[in-house]
């Protein structure tokens, strides 16, 4: 969890830094919520855009703008659904690696998709 939270602050210091107002979370390797975090400002659906990202990061392993093209199919869909439609093929989150496996990911949406990866990827050194 202390990891986590120092990874959050990590992300909203890059953010802010860029002048954004956006929300993050961190998830296990399961895609199960360990922390969560909402800037001052930042709209309400963010909070559920950032926690998909970051949850379909996890799950396979990689950035979630890698996985866009995929988004787009059937399968994508089929798989989806049974996330009860929370998973976001989105840039904006990344996977946490240790020791060659997926330990989890952070994901941040607010900005646009760069701008979330680039606050995800400064909050990565919080591991």
């Amino acid at each position: 969890m202390a990891e986590a939270l120092k990874a959050l602050d990590m992300a909203r210091a890059a953010a802010t830094k860029a002048n954004l107002t956006l929300s993050c979370a961190v998830v296990d390797s399961r895609g199960d919520l360990v922390a969560l975090t909402r800037m001052d400002g930042a709209r309400f659906f963010t909070t559920d855009v950032a926690r998909g990202k970051a949850q379909l990061s996890a799950i396979f392993g990689q950035a979630s703008g890698n996985l866009a093209q995929f988004g787009a199919t059937p399968a994508f869909s089929n798989f989806n659904a049974t996330a009860q439609g929370r998973l976001f093929p989105i840039q904006g989150a990344v996977p946490i690696m240790r020791n060659n496996q997926v330990g989890g990911a952070i994901g941040c949406s607010g900005g646009t998709s760069q701008q979330d990866e680039d606050a995800a990827k400064a909050g990565l050194a919080g591991f």
